[in-house]
């Protein structure tokens, strides 16, 4: 409507500029002819001077008479020409404006449009209520409460990219807003200058479209990612230590090599691996030191019974690891002898053909060094831990079997030598 105010208003000017340039051509030619009667009429006294002057005067009002009237058919016929044209802009202008109107009012996206000097909103979709929760009534009341929606982790850094914006046009921003029941939603806004015949920016336009779906997807496929590479690595760990507790049978490789991949898992200050001599009776088979070797190492009795230490017991009973995140909370915990600045503790049953050989108890001297996550990751170690010691054992017992087996057959031998020399015919 403003274009077609403005058509119109040129279009007066023109018709009164034509208008005007009629008249003063009519004017003209009227002062010559005067001019011309004048000087004929000094010349010719013969002639009678009021006749002369009348004959002059009505010939002159016919000339005028003649350029009023064709003056005012080209204006009526100009204004209808004009008044068409108008009609005709008015009326395209209308329509654009209606099917505008019905794409912003049918889109997904919020269409959006705001002053470049003081932010305030001048249009909006009806897609922001559905979007944001919020009418569109009481943004127009309050043309500056859009700043509100805006995530307050996101808010001030939007709101500087939105006045950097005035002065460049160029906004392209994803952020979070928050809907009227505290949930957050992902939005990506992007916004274009219009500017005037002076290229001054006027106003910023723009898209806000609802990316939360696509948000989620993304950190799911990067969470998904991350399971991945966290697989991957622990399969990978859990292969080479596999792998090295089955490359040598004896006893004190295979501890000290469980010891060595327990701390690549599980990040332990201390550790020791507890075998069963008997039901309730347990010895240190092996101890890994203090990752601080500042600190005097803590000193074990080579021999506890679990009966004194109610979570030993419970482990042994269960059969199930335990993760204690402070032992300072805990009632029934027990420190072994020298344990006692450890904070969270993590033991782990080593079972193998369904039968508890031992356990790993794993220290730490700060309150929830351990997570769920350490425990399953000890558990899943000490399947492959447990058959490489029960393997150790056999190997052992074989050695000691082999040796055993081995002196009774040269004791043998030997007994058959003396036989066979006792037995032999003595010389005459």
């Amino acid at each position: 409507m403003e274009r077609v105010e403005r058509l119109r208003r040129e279009s007066s000017a023109s018709q009164t500029r034509k208008l005007g340039w009629r008249i003063s051509l009519t004017l003209f030619c009227l002062a010559s002819a005067i001019l011309v009667v004048t000087l004929l009429a000094t010349r010719l006294h013969s002639i009678d001077l009021s006749s002369l002057l009348l004959g002059i005067a009505l010939a002159t009002f016919c000339v005028v008479l003649f350029f009023l009237s064709k003056s005012l058919l080209l204006l009526r016929e100009q204004q209808r020409e004009t008044a068409s044209a108008l009609d005709s802009t008015e009326a395209s202008l209308i329509e654009s404006e209606e099917r505008f109107r019905q794409m912003a009012d049918n889109i997904q996206e919020i269409f959006w449009m705001i002053d470049a000097q003081t932010r305030k909103i001048l249009y909006i979709n009806p897609a922001y209520e559905t979007i944001t929760g919020r009418s569109r009534a009481a943004l127009m009341l309050d043309p500056l409460s859009y700043e509100e929606i805006i995530h307050p982790d996101d808010r001030v850094q939007v709101l500087i990219k939105l006045d950097e914006a005035t002065q460049t046009g160029d906004f392209d921003e994803r952020f979070r807003i928050v809907s009227p029941d505290a949930e957050s939603r992902w939005v990506w806004v992007r916004g274009f200058p219009v500017r005037d015949d002076n290229g001054r920016i006027r106003r910023l336009v723009g898209t806000a479209l609802d990316i939360t779906t696509q948000k989620q997807a993304q950190e799911e496929v990067a969470r998904n990612l991350s399971l991945a590479e966290s697989a991957w690595s622990e399969a990978d760990a859990m292969r080479k230590a596999t792998l090295a507790l089955t490359q040598d049978l004896r006893m004190d490789n295979v501890l000290d090599t469980l010891l060595q991949s327990l701390l690549e898992l599980v990040p332990y200050e201390s550790a020791q691996i507890l075998l069963l001599e008997s039901d309730t009776r347990l010895f240190v088979a092996r101890e890994a030191p203090r990752s601080d070797e500042s600190k005097p190492a803590f000193k074990y009795p080579p021999t506890l019974d679990a009966v004194n230490f109610p979570f030993i017991q419970r482990l042994l009973v269960s059969q199930n690891g335990i993760l204690l995140a402070d032992t300072q909370q805990e009632q029934e915990w027990r420190a072994l002898e020298g344990a006692n600045q450890l904070c969270s503790w993590l033991g782990v049953p080593l079972i193998a053909s369904h039968q508890t050989l031992g356990l790993l108890s794993l220290g730490h001297s700060a309150p929830d060094s351990f997570t769920e996550e350490h425990l399953r990751l000890a558990k899943s170690l000490a399947i492959p831990a447990a058959a490489a010691i029960q393997n150790a054992r056999l190997y052992e017992c074989a050695k000691i079997y082999g040796s055993e087996l081995e002196k009774r057959t040269s004791d043998l031998q030997d007994a058959q030598s003396a036989l066979q020399r006792f037995q032999s015919p003595r010389p005459s």
